[in-house]
């Protein structure tokens, strides 16, 4: 028997537990007790059951580290739970999160259960096939999250195919009616958005600030020992994991990222470095996506520091529009469209079809046509780009990177050449330790690669090799000059940003953010163009011409 095995065991209800509490159903996402139906009774009158399934594990080749902190951090939810005096089902199982509790119940060993409802579609739906199949259970409103359904549909209306949505609206209204970051009736600092002067390039000063180190306790090594032996052809590295996992070492990471690294987020937030990847990027997003930290609480802390002078306003307002704003508006747009199922825009060729009632075909908008496979660089075979290549490494060791690296290195390359936008999500899926299909599919399909054509982006975010170079040391360390468009030393995003331009006019050519490019590109002279094909077309070639690893 396992160690954690042994400690849980006490914890396991009896007959008259299973007929006089309530019983709770807490998804693999949802890890807490400060909110919801576990904090609405008393510890001593709740039972809550807890399943972990291998067949959830197996579904993708997620990250080895993202299987391990979601998994120790579900086991010591369960302990936590124990020690409150909360009685515990945890159930190891084969069969997906559904099936198991059906399973439970027709063996009598669990009652009718409560829930919120599940973040993901994919369990959403599970847990719908399961109710068919006969189980009992009630779902009850998702209090993690800081807006409902009806503050979206009271922004834009109900969604319609061919509709398009800006964010910023959607967060207006949100401060305006929670009152965050106002002072009668006005935005403190008289604007809602301090974008524009959050996107400084990092030279070395300030520092940055030292990460907490969580090493592994006897029950997250148990998991690594498990990820290791059930999941070790999974993608990613898991040696060194040092993630928090228990309630504990969650609010001290919050706390330190609060007072080190939040007062310099905001000017530096867009900055890319190879020596100092994370900068001073919280990396609480998964934290938040488990549960485990809420983004009421620390919307509210960083609101209360700013009051203090304690974080600039710019800082504080830029990570609250990501929490308040930008979070909850990709929510509501993935239920909306029923995970980009009812995008009305062109479909990949070469993908299936996905509907409603299948949860494990992934939708595949291709509004720019692009369907090249992903290339085995971002699998971690070396492409020679120095900036793909730092941020795929950070990414196998790390399970993350931060949200620049995603947009303008990854998916803004991936944009350009033409590569499967479903591939490359699916990819983000497996490979980042905060992907859940909510936030990935609505991030990469929408604003990442534009294969929504516009639903959630006015244009696309593509871009050549100056933006790189004005916010990263990624090119004076590779091989490829920047600031050359054509010829084997030029950096290639020069040459695929305008053939990009040029092959998607018929799509682009009249959007109204692009109108400056397009004039610009056809300024350039026919023998120009002939080289920027060329070089734009080996850069392409160069990329397929590699063996993917296979997971």
């Amino acid at each position: 028997m396992s160690r954690f095995s042994e400690l849980i065991a006490p914890a396991a209800p009896t007959k008259a537990d299973l007929r006089e509490r309530r019983w709770i159903f807490v998804p693999y996402d949802r890890f807490t007790d400060r909110v919801g139906p576990i904090a609405a009774q008393d510890a001593n009158l709740t039972g809550i059951v807890i399943v972990e399934s291998t067949n959830k594990g197996h579904r993708r080749a997620y990250h080895k580290k993202k299987l391990v902190l979601l998994i120790s951090n579900m086991r010591h939810f369960a302990l936590e739970q124990a020690e409150r005096g909360v009685k515990v089902v945890y159930h190891f199982s084969e069969l997906s999160h559904g099936q198991a509790l059906v399973q439970l119940q027709r063996q009598g060993k669990i009652p009718q259960l409560v829930c919120m409802t599940p973040a993901e579609r994919e369990l959403r739906l599970d847990l719908q096939q399961a109710i068919g199949d006969g189980l009992k259970i009630k779902f009850v409103e998702d209090s993690t999250w800081l807006s409902s359904i009806e503050d979206f549909v009271l922004v834009y209306g109900k969604y319609a195919a061919g509709k398009s949505y800006v964010m910023d609206r959607f967060y207006r209204k949100m401060r305006q009616q929670t009152g965050i970051l106002m002072q009668n009736g006005r935005p403190v600092g008289k604007q809602f958005s301090f974008d524009a002067e959050n996107r400084k390039p990092w030279r070395g000063d300030p520092a940055v600030p030292e990460k907490l180190q969580f090493p592994p306790d006897e029950i997250t090594q148990e998991v690594i020992d498990l990820v290791a032996s059930t999941y070790g052809n999974h993608f990613g590295s898991i040696e060194g994991f040092d993630l928090p996992v228990t309630q504990e070492d969650c609010d001290r990471m919050w706390r330190h990222s609060l007072a080190h690294m939040l007062p310099y987020f905001g000017p530096y937030e867009d900055a890319m470095r190879d020596d100092a990847p994370r900068l001073f990027h919280s990396q609480v997003s998964a934290l938040v996506n488990l549960g485990r930290l809420l983004p009421a609480a620390l919307v509210r802390d960083v609101e209360q520091a700013a009051s203090k002078g304690k974080i600039p306003l710019a800082s504080a307002e830029g990570f609250i529009r990501q929490l308040l704003g930008w979070r909850e508006f990709m929510r509501h747009i993935h239920q909306q469209t029923d995970g980009y199922r009812l995008v009305e825009a062109p479909h990949e060729e070469g993908k299936p079809r996905s509907t409603s009632r299948q949860p494990l075909i992934g939708a595949a908008p291709a509004a720019l046509h692009a369907s090249l496979p992903l290339p085995a660089a971002y699998w971690g075979v070396k492409s020679g780009l120095h900036c793909l290549d730092t941020v795929v490494e950070q990414v196998i060791d790390e399970g993350w990177s931060h949200h620049i690296t995603r947009l303008m290195v990854l998916s803004n390359l991936a944009t350009l050449c033409g590569f499967s936008a479903r591939e490359l999500t699916d990819w983000f899926w497996i490979a980042y330790v905060d992907a859940y299909d909510w936030v990935v599919e609505t991030n990469v399909l929408g604003m990442g690669t534009y294969a929504d054509g516009g639903v959630t982006a006015t244009k696309p975010y593509v871009s050549g090799a100056a933006y790189i170079n004005r916010m990263s040391n990624y090119c004076g360390h590779c091989r490829f000059d920047p600031k050359q468009s054509t010829g084997s030393d030029s950096c290639p995003f020069t040459a695929l940003y305008w053939t990009f331009l040029e092959r998607n006019r018929d799509v682009l050519g009249n959007n109204f953010r692009l109108q400056m490019p397009y004039r610009t590109l056809d300024r350039k002279p026919h023998e120009e163009l002939v080289e920027l094909r060329a070089r734009a077309e080996g850069a392409v070639e160069h990329l397929l011409s590699f063996s993917r690893p296979v997971y």
